[in-house]
């Protein structure tokens, strides 16, 4: 009896049955959820890895966060769905035709996605790294560099897009020439198409892949469009009132302003809003804005006012109104005039209602919890002289990282304002996470450079590399790229940044008068007290010019910072009797606007 041992068997009995994987069931299974094609196909790290990325999408879609991202989520999460199961199909396809093993090492799918997603990375994954890392860099300097928003900034995003575009084409080029050069020669008589081998036409998924995106688009149009008519068909404020004021007082009456009993102009929610963000991001707002900002408010309260408006338009109204309100006192206080405080009341008020709701659902990305908390912690110290009140709303928006709340809290840490503790190492701590920022925040992290390198100076208190001339460098690259960005050579008011630089140079031995050339050179009318100080320095004007056109000025604020910089520079020239002199102006103006200045003024023990 033999059990067969010695046998000879033929060759090719013992090798392992050739795989065979269905390609329209794992197009099914990828086209139900992301990834599940993979893991059918055997493809466990790329189909975890797509289901991952997906999910996180999802997440993020649902987390409540900006407009942006929720955007970007959606467009990354229909990527990611599209490349599953295209990738899917045709694994199986070469799963099947025994070309699985060598497609793996370059995919062009994965490409693609990868240069879709990231906009170089494709490369990487083909080893094309020089080519990855121009590709990503010169795409992130043009977002930077560039305007996010108006016609450069739509015009940008669309140049990036078709680049996004070509640069997937590429890698997907690249890839399909290293399969090539990996599967070797094509046999003479090629036993059967790719493709063919599976009952499902390779133009179902393809073709689907095509329409997916298309559907995409126009979903997106329908949905701007339908926003754009049911804004036009919001109801008219004449047929409300024709005449509204700034909206309810607590016992439900109007409070209106001089010259309120005039029909308000036929214009909708967003060119209000629109109006408001144009005049918010002015450095300085005169008594010219204040007819424009009284408008806004009208038009937002009719809006708020409306029996049918929806959840998102008021939280968009309250917190519009509210800036207006705060930006007509700012402006008063600027000319020398005196605070409105029933409009700061109702400014207050709607940011409250913002804050108390919980989180926030609208369709405008600079709203959140901690900007109205910001802004009612401005109207609270600076509107209605409530410290206390305002540091309390600082308190709770700085530990979501908001940047102007920490700046607010570090500068609490320096005077002791609001009832805070002075911690000098703390307030470095929370300027330096505020720089860390960047851009994000605009001019915040550009005005923390300035701030550590005053506390250098000033207080001597240095971790281990600070240095007040760095820092000030610091702050002036990220100016170089906002003054780009916006075509504004003041932007921040730099001028005033640069007369620092100078004086932190003079009490290094360095006289460097081009600085202030510079600086004087990007003032405009509104910059009296910063012109008068670099004159004074550059001993254009006498002390008594110098006095004169800083007293002209009507912002305390304007004149704390004039005060502070001729005292400085006096000292630096030895002159102490002037430079105690000035000390007396900033403490005759007094802590409330001149905290800062006052505890950096100790340095000079007066």
């Amino acid at each position: 009896m033999s059990l067969g041992l010695n046998d000879n068997l033929p060759i090719g009995a013992l090798a392992p049955e050739p795989r065979h994987k269905s390609a329209g069931l794992a197009f099914g299974l990828s086209l139900l959820v992301p990834g599940l094609g993979q893991f059918y196909c055997g493809k466990t790290a790329r189909g975890g890895m797509t289901l991952g990325f997906w999910l996180l999408g999802l997440v993020l879609c649902f987390a409540h966060l900006s407009t942006a991202l929720v955007g970007q989520a959606l467009v990354g999460m229909l990527v990611l769905w599209i490349f599953s199961f295209l990738d899917a199909y045709f694994t199986a396809i070469e799963i099947n035709n025994g070309q699985d093993d060598q497609v793996d090492v370059q995919n062009p799918r994965v490409a693609v996605t990868l240069n879709l997603l990231t906009a170089g990375f494709g490369y990487f994954y083909l080893g094309e790294r020089t080519k990855g890392i121009t590709i990503f860099v010169g795409m992130q300097v043009a977002r930077l560099i560039f305007p996010a928003t108006g016609f450069w900034g739509i015009s940008i995003s669309l140049a990036l897009l078709v680049v996004q575009l070509l640069v997937a084409e590429d890698a997907y080029r690249i890839a399909r020439r290293q399969v090539k050069e990996a599967l070797g020669p094509e046999p003479a008589q090629p036993t059967q198409n790719a493709a063919s081998s599976s009952r499902l036409p390779v133009q179902v998924p393809v073709a689907l892949a095509c329409l997916l995106p298309l559907g995409f688009v126009v979903l997106v149009v329908i949905g701007l469009v339908l926003g754009s008519t049911r804004s036009e068909k919001r109801p008219a404020v004449a047929s409300l009132k024709n005449r509204v004021g700034l909206g309810p007082a607590q016992n439900g009456s109007d409070r209106s302003y001089p010259g309120n009993d005039t029909p308000i102009p036929a214009v909708d929610l967003p060119t209000a809003v629109q109006s408001v963000q144009r005049i918010q991001r002015k450095a300085v707002r005169g008594r010219d804005e204040i007819p424009n900002l009284k408008q806004d408010v009208r038009l937002l309260s009719a809006t708020l006012s409306a029996r049918k408006i929806d959840a998102s338009d008021a939280m968009v109204a309250h917190y519009y109104r509210a800036l207006a309100l705060a930006m007509i006192n700012m402006a008063h206080e600027h000319e020398g005039e005196a605070i409105d405080v029933s409009g700061a009341q109702t400014a207050r008020a709607d940011l409250d209602k913002i804050i108390g709701a919980g989180r926030v659902l609208t369709y405008v990305p600079e709203i959140s919890i901690p900007s109205a908390e910001y802004w009612a912690g401005i109207v609270a110290r600076n509107q209605l002289h409530d410290e206390p009140g305002a540091y309390s709303y600082w308190e709770k928006c700085a530990s979501n990282a908001h940047a102007g709340c920490l700046n607010n809290l570090a500068s609490a840490r320096i005077t002791g304002a609001g009832g805070e503790k002075v911690d000098v190492q703390e307030a470095l701590k929370l300027h330096t996470s505020v720089y860390d920022s960047g851009l994000r925040f605009h001019c915040a992290g550009a005005f923390s450079a300035v701030t550590i390198a005053e506390i250098n100076y000033f207080t001597g208190v240095r971790r281990p590399g600070d240095d007040e001339l760095e820092w000030t460098k610091k702050a002036e690259g990220l100016l170089d790229h906002l003054e780009t960005a916006e075509n504004n050579r003041n932007v921040c008011q730099r001028a005033g940044i640069e007369v620092e630089d100078f004086l932190f140079q003079l009490s290094r031995g360095h006289k460097d008068e081009n600085i202030l050339q510079d600086a004087i050179s990007r003032l405009d009318d509104d910059s009296a007290s910063t012109k008068a100080v670099i004159q004074f320095i550059s001993g254009a004007i006498d002390e008594a010019g110098f006095d004169s056109a800083v007293n002209s000025s009507k912002s305390q604020g304007a004149r704390c910072s004039a005060y502070f910089d001729a005292m400085w520079y006096a000292e630096l020239r030895n002159e102490s009797a002037m430079a105690r002199r000035y000390y007396q102006h900033l403490v005759d103006i007094g802590k409330f606007h001149c905290g800062e200045e006052l505890a950096y003024a100790t340095k000079f023990k007066f």
